[in-house]
Order: C-alpha cells, then structure tokens, then sequence
C-alpha cells in the first residue's frame, strides 16, 4: 500500500462505498428469518413426517402438528440445512362469519 492512503486494514474497506453497484441489492438482508420470528404461513402440503409445510418469502418452514390449507401464526424455533422449524402459536379460524 502507499502511504497517502488511509487505510488502517485494507482487507476491511467497505467496498460497497467504491462500487457502482452499491444500490443494486439494498434490501437482500431485510428478508432473514431467524429464531424467535413469528410469521403467518399456510399450510401447503404435509410431508413423510407428518409434518406441515408452509413456505415465507423464499423459506420453506416445517410445521409440527400442523394441518392442509390451515392458515397458522408460527415461531421459527429451529434452522435445518434446507428449512426452518417453527411451532404453532395461533390458529387462525377457516370460516369467515
């Protein structure tokens, strides 16, 4: 490095500052579910496990004890490798009076 920069550790410069493309991709963290998160899902289809599945934006979640086109209010209670885990924390009722 040359000594007119001021750069304390050049590995760690925000490249995102001196890109072009600093705008494409804003919101691509806004959309992470973690442990603890509670979403509304609607059970899709239930797998060889007899578990509920129901998908949140591009997450498949797994859904204990969960029913066919039941919608669920679910807390994310576990990362798989290709899903979420989530337990059910309100039933929403299926007839509209």
């Amino acid at each position: 490095m040359t000594k007119y920069r001021n750069y304390k550790e050049p590995y760690n410069v925000d490249l995102k500052r001196l890109s072009i493309y600093s705008t494409l991709n804003q919101d691509v963290g806004k959309n992470i579910l973690s442990v603890g998160d509670e979403v509304d899902v609607t059970i899709k289809y239930i797998d060889d496990d007899g578990r509920g599945v129901g998908f949140y934006k591009d997450y498949k979640i797994l859904v204990p004890k969960g029913f066919m086109d039941e919608r669920v209010r679910v807390k994310i209670v576990k990362v798989l490798d290709n899903a979420l885990l989530g337990v059910i924390v309100h039933r929403y009722s299926n007839d509209i009076k």
